[in-house]
């Protein structure tokens, strides 16, 4: 049976596309390809200029990226695309190794059948990206299968954080490609064809209800990532960074990247 307030509900309408969220998606996309590299100072007028807004849609996608994660500062103070240091990385992969296995389970325990539908689509989306070496939808497309994995979980807070998370992670993936156009466009499909095959893994767990497949599943596409980033950071400037009192995942990152 319905509830009141789905029965009394008005028929959605689709979202209109404001001028913020035109910014927004726009700048969103630039930072995740590292078009716009960490520590990017963003002022207002030189982005104004560039997406011809005024300044409010500016602000707007400022403060919801800034949300996100994905920039630092405050409106009239200064911001800049968020940095990624060497222990940032090593937080998040720390991080995701709770957000994963646990997104994953509750994938597999809640998921509907639209759910489903939903990751297979995406799951082929990305597939499809890497295959024909498209850049922006291969990043896109790797985003919004792990939304919908997020999604299938039913838990709104666990979904937030994990959604979060994944500005970082795809700019992780990209870190070390430094050719631009096709040639990066190639480095990036070779770099993420591993991640296809782990991630039809968490999808085909997910499909099964098999949570316990799910949680190893997410553990194994996680630990891929992060051992594709270690090798990126072994061959460049890793061994460099200097570590003051590291806690015990720095250390581990230390050790890897000293190898």
């Amino acid at each position: 049976m319905q509830s009141p307030a789905k029965k009394n509900a008005a028929p959605r309408k689709a979202s209109k596309v404001t001028g913020g969220k035109a910014v927004y998606d726009a700048l969103r996309r630039a930072i995740i390809s590292l078009e716009m590299e960490p520590g990017t100072i963003l002022e207002e007028e030189q982005l104004c200029e560039r997406y011809k807004v005024s300044r409010t849609p500016v602000r707007e996608a400022l403060i919801r990226l800034s949300s996100e994660g994905l920039v630092d500062g405050q409106p009239n103070r200064g911001m800049r695309v968020a940095p990624l240091q060497i222990s940032d990385v090593a937080d998040h992969y720390e991080a995701m190794d709770v957000l994963m296995p646990v997104a994953g389970r509750f994938a597999a325990a809640r998921r509907t059948d639209a759910d489903l539908e939903q990751l297979k689509r995406e799951l082929e989306r990305f597939d499809s990206a890497v295959r024909r070496e498209d850049l922006e939808e291969m990043i896109e497309s790797n985003h919004d299968l792990h939304v919908a994995i997020g999604n299938a979980g039913h838990n709104r807070c666990l979904a937030r954080g994990y959604v979060q998370m994944l500005g970082d992670k795809l700019r992780l993936a990209q870190h070390g490609l430094t050719r631009s156009g096709k040639g990066k466009a190639h480095d990036l499909a070779m770099r993420l064809q591993g991640t296809v095959r782990c991630s039809a893994r968490l999808v085909r767990a997910i499909e099964k209800g098999d949570t316990d497949a799910a949680d190893a599943a997410a553990r194994a596409l996680n630990d891929y990532v992060r051992g594709q980033v270690i090798d990126v950071l072994k061959a460049s400037r890793g061994k460099e960074v200097a570590l003051s009192n590291p806690d015990e995942s720095l250390r581990v990152l230390a050790r890897a990247l000293g190898d």
